[in-house]
């Protein structure tokens, strides 16, 4: 009898390693995230593992490989290279949901032909908070001529703006080391976790944005605050600084294009950021145009909710024609 229960424990445990291998394989495909570790240089919270495959098909279908700097451009970086166009944002920007050479930066390469060159450090999490958190320490380390930072929402808590003006707001954990990296590097188990597990960090959660109502004179202060460290920053180091809001377009019964934009936000940003010296970018009627007129939405995927989730490969064309277009206008 003993020999039995053993023997079925031996089986058991055979057929679920073998099973979670074929899942690892599966994964290694369907969903295969490198491990990211904290940026010692400061230009973003952390960065991926460099020169590593990643694949996703959890939104829509892609495939590549990070560089050597660990972030998501074609080509490798070789410190001190010229970089004319500082890309930033999420995972937007980041773009691991379309083909390398499908999203923003390579569309924007594509179109100046070597006239400047755009350098993507987009990264998840990565929200405008973050991004103005670590802009001093990114245009030190790229030096460019212009940084572009998206902005997927307007809606922040002023709280969270507060701590991102004062360099308070809390840090993007990275989770790697020993044991947890070993199991982060196991796709299967990674797409589990994220699935079924991964609630973020409440701090990540409120540099993301807000729905909640908020007062529009604390909200304007907040955001005063935080364009003027923006707009200085920008300026001690010589840089044109494009804030570029790209919302989400969805249509309504009439096959009108729709958005969640908050005018009293919107208004704010633009006259803000006028005061502050910095470029700001609507995409809505260009977003709202590709709804109405072509019949396309610049956000999701057929393997996922219409019109919902990340950019694809649309939104990220109409986005880089659009900055292509007010930079090559400036010139």
């Amino acid at each position: 009898m003993k020999k039995q229960v053993i023997n079925w424990i031996f089986k058991a445990a055979l057929a679920g390693l073998l099973a979670l291998v074929l899942l690892c394989l599966f994964c290694a495909l369907w969903y295969n995230v490198p491990v990211h570790y904290d940026n010692p240089d400061g230009a973003t919270e952390y960065k991926w593992e460099p020169s590593h495959f990643y694949s996703r098909g959890t939104e829509g279908f892609a495939l590549g490989r990070t560089n050597n700097d660990g972030f998501n451009n074609l080509h490798d970086y070789t410190p001190g290279e010229k970089v004319d166009i500082l890309l930033m944002g999420s995972s937007h920007m980041e773009g691991f949901c379309v083909a390398q050479d499908e999203n923003a930066a390579a569309v924007l390469n594509t179109l100046f032909n070597g006239e400047k060159y755009t350098y993507n450090i987009g990264t998840a999490g990565h929200t405008f908070l973050y991004c103005a958190k670590h802009l001093d320490r990114a245009l030190s380390v790229y030096a460019p001529e212009y940084a572009v930072i998206e902005l997927a929402t307007l809606s922040y808590d002023p709280a969270a703006m507060d701590a991102a003006a004062d360099g308070t707001l809390a840090d993007i954990p990275s989770h790697t080391g020993g044991v947890i990296t070993a199991l982060q590097k196991l796709p299967f188990l990674r797409l589990f976790y994220t699935k079924y597990f991964q609630n973020g960090n409440e701090a990540v959660k409120a540099a993301a944005g807000t729905d909640a109502p908020v007062e529009t004179a604390d909200f304007e202060a907040s955001l005063s605050r935080l364009l003027e460290k923006v707009g200085t920053v920008s300026a001690a180091h010589g840089v044109k600084t494009m804030l570029v809001y790209m919302p989400t377009v969805t249509p309504d019964a009439q096959g009108r294009g729709q958005t969640d934009t908050r005018p009293e936000e919107l208004e704010a940003f633009k006259r803000l950021a006028a005061e502050n010296g910095l470029l700001f970018l609507d995409l809505t009627d260009s977003y709202v145009h590709a709804v109405e007129e072509d019949g396309r939405l610049p956000f999701g995927f057929a393997n996922t909710a219409p019109g919902q989730g990340h950019v694809n490969r649309l939104g990220h064309r109409l986005f880089a024609e659009a900055v292509y277009a007010l930079i090559e206008g400036e010139g």
